[in-house]
């Protein structure tokens, strides 16, 4: 093989070998940074329901033991629970066996239809969150006309007396990924909910704004204090639909009453 040759041959090698390699680098881009489209009228946020993957039947899993998220990102201690995980004990730096036990299940206060699990904020003692991005260019016709309206909307809570709490945000984002507006929702506290475990159902409405390309959506579980972060949340949604122009007729039946109104007012002074 002369030089010439050789040298082809290895500019081959490197040139696959980049290929690979740039795949591999963009699939696990992909990977750890899920990208999801919208469809209107449907619940927008995957795995809003924390029914896709395992949940922990204990409620201990910590680090790698943690159960993969389908469809999120998690930051810490962030977990997926078992609604009925048995809890656990452990020993604290003062040498004392703590039990960590009722936490939520079928009984608890939440949503009627709850399947098997709910998010949590985890077994250690800090905050935690995921996030997931939503893309919405495919709805930026309506969006971009006003007509866009959102619906947020979750199960959120805490445990017995604990100021655990939950936070779900999100973010709408515009084609050079600057933030338009944010909205969120948060969970009760213990005397909204009776000082017992248990998920309230919250929720806000509110329209996209115009120019909006993408939603990021957070869940933040933001410890306080106590033996784990007892922050819940089950059956997360968020929902746009098309709002439509008022109609001709409708208009015409709105400056017929201001009309009305006029004429019966000026009627009146004339009167007087």
């Amino acid at each position: 093989m002369n030089k010439l040759n050789t040298f082809l041959f290895f500019s081959q090698k490197i040139a696959k070998a980049s290929i690979t390699l740039i795949a591999g680098i963009s699939s696990s881009i992909l990977l750890t940074n899920p990208i999801h489209a919208a469809t209107l009228g449907q619940n927008l946020i995957v795995n809003g329901d924390a029914e896709q993957g395992q949940g922990d039947p204990i409620g201990n899993a910590v680090g790698t033991d943690i159960p993969v998220i389908p469809g999120w990102i998690p930051i810490n201690s962030f977990s997926v629970l078992k609604y009925g995980a048995t809890g656990f004990e452990f020993t604290n730096p003062l040498g004392n066996i703590v039990a960590v036990s009722g936490l939520p299940d079928v009984n608890s206060a939440g949503p009627s239809l709850r399947g098997k699990n709910l998010f949590f904020g985890g077994a250690n003692r800090g905050s935690s969150s995921a996030s997931q991005v939503i893309d919405i260019p495919n709805l930026a016709s309506i969006i971009d006309a006003g007509q866009g309206e959102y619906d947020l909307s979750a199960w959120l809570g805490g445990y017995d007396t604990d100021l655990d709490n939950v936070k779900l945000n999100i973010n709408f984002i515009n084609q050079n990924g600057q933030s338009l507006n944010t909205a969120f929702i948060t969970s009760p506290t213990p005397d909204e909910r009776d000082n017992t475990t248990g998920l309230l159902f919250q929720s806000t409405k509110g329209f996209v704004p115009v120019g909006a390309r993408q939603i990021n959506v957070a869940l933040d579980m933001n410890y306080v204090r106590g033996q784990v972060n007892d922050g819940y949340a089950d059956n997360l949604s968020l929902v746009i639909t098309k709002v439509p122009e008022p109609s001709i007729s409708g208009l015409l039946l709105v400056s017929s009453s201001y009309f009305m109104v006029w004429k019966l007012r000026r009627n009146r002074q004339e009167l007087l």
